[in-house]
């Protein structure tokens, strides 16, 4: 499981054809995100960081994103859109959110560690994991509870996307980072 190739939409043949149909498929999956969207902000892909992302991310990847501002003591609502454009069915996949500033770090190790330990840290769904089948799309949920006697500003999230190994070292995916208000 951890030495998966990255995505193999691109890699046989006829592959602009299968790159350009992907984009679509993902570009379709954002806008169905958008409309379902009951946030105050949200963040999608656009065709052009759809094809660079499929061309070098493991996949299922992010694609989409929503959420709101609160206020000190209150809860931010954070919604996670997942595609998976390969061919087989991905299965135990977890999303991890929480916030700090880790997001710009390229390593991975450090990037999760980089955390505002204020907030929560939270992994969506339960055991088991998610499992996507191919070209489809889910939405994680989030309730990001906010420390009443934090300061008025805007805190970074963030989500990290993985696929577990029971036995062994999982995978890393995919990443995103959300940035909410707290006034």
């Amino acid at each position: 499981m951890a030495n998966r190739p990255k995505n193999t939409v691109v890699s046989k043949k006829g592959a602009a054809a299968q790159l350009k149909e992907q984009i679509q498929r993902v570009q379709a999956v954002i806008e169905q995100h958008k409309r379902e969207n009951k946030g105050e902000h949200f963040t999608g892909l656009t065709p052009e960081e759809t094809e660079k992302k499929l061309k070098r991310v493991n996949s299922p990847m992010i694609v989409s994103q929503g959420w709101n501002s609160t206020t000190p003591g209150g809860t931010v609502n954070y919604n996670l859109g997942l595609f998976n454009p390969d061919p087989t069915q991905a299965i135990w996949l977890f999303a991890h959110v929480w916030v700090g500033s880790g997001n710009v770090d390229p390593v991975v190790g450090t990037f999760l560690l980089n955390v505002d330990t204020r907030f929560p840290r939270l992994t969506q769904p339960p055991f088991f994991g998610l499992s996507l089948a191919p070209n489809a799309s889910a939405t994680l949920s989030y309730a990001l509870k906010v420390p009443a006697t934090i300061e008025k500003t805007n805190y970074l999230g963030n989500s990290c996307l993985m696929q577990f190994n029971w036995h062994d070292v999982g995978l890393y995916l995919d990443r995103g980072i959300f940035v909410f208000a707290v006034t």
